[in-house]
């Protein structure tokens, strides 16, 4: 890749993420690049509309245009399209928010979600929200479906040694990914914190290309019986999504097997 495109979008990307204008010296210092480097990336950004100038400000920050762009590329994607009415009835079944996601080199990345009636936006399911393959049901599924070089370049990635669920234990993490292959679900749980079920979404020829998940308010009563509903619920809602994608029934590796209630 050229270099100054190379650079021009990890600006963008750096932008977006801080989501608060910056001058060109704060740029130019996280990237260690020279000032004039910098403010030359952010005119052409700014005017090909991705980026733009504070009004009386020599602060930059990216504009909305950048939504504009993914609304584009999701308006033609079939997963969200197939899956949408399949996640409005699983949302108000069980209560709780209903996200799809694509598989984006071995990591989930959010493309649609619902919500039932009054319930509160996540921070965790909205869409653009790129989920842990070590920390989110739907991460760990999507790791775990992935193929073998993709898997094994995404566990070198992995800062095992990092605060997290699988800290400095990637023999743990890799025993878990073949169990959640065995069964077809992930799930991750976090007293008074996290409440998720993650279930696989295949195409044809039984390719994975994402993943469905379910998350309910930490404040919600989990019962053996809930976490069963919503597991079960969430692998026919997967089953469904990925027959209309042309998966085979019989090839959906999903199935239930009772769980231990969390004390």
């Amino acid at each position: 890749m050229n270099n100054t495109l190379h650079n021009g979008l990890q600006v963008l990307e750096f932008l977006a993420d801080t989501a608060e204008a910056v001058s060109v010296k704060e740029v130019a210092a996280y990237f260690q690049l020279p000032n004039s480097h910098i403010c030359r990336l952010l005119k052409s950004l700014a005017e090909a509309g991705y980026v733009e100038q504070l009004p009386g400000s020599r602060k930059y920050r990216v504009s909305l245009k950048i939504l504009n762009l993914a609304n584009a590329r999701l308006k033609k994607e079939y997963l969200l399209g197939i899956a949408r009415p399949y996640m409005r009835q699983l949302a108000e079944k069980v209560d709780g928010a209903v996200f799809v996601t694509r598989i984006y080199c071995g990591y989930s990345l959010i493309i649609g979600t619902e919500y039932p009636a009054l319930f509160p936006e996540i921070h965790e399911t909205v869409v653009g929200a790129l989920h842990s393959p070590t920390s989110s049901a739907c991460g760990k599924v999507c790791a775990a479906y992935a193929p073998e070089e993709i898997r094994s370049a995404l566990l070198a990635e992995i800062a095992w040694a990092a605060p997290g669920d699988f800290q400095d234990r990637p023999a743990d993490f890799e025993k878990e990914l073949a169990v959640i292959r065995q069964q077809g679900w992930a799930r991750r749980y976090i007293p008074g914190a996290v409440n998720a079920v993650g279930v696989p979404l295949f195409e044809k020829n039984g390719v994975l290309n994402g993943a469905l998940g379910v998350m309910l308010p930490p404040q919600r009563d989990l019962t053996q019986d809930l976490w069963q509903t919503v597991i079960e619920s969430a692998l026919s809602c997967g089953k469904l999504i990925s027959y209309a994608q042309g998966c085979p029934v019989e090839a959906y590796p999903g199935k239930y097997c009772t769980i231990k209630e969390e004390k």
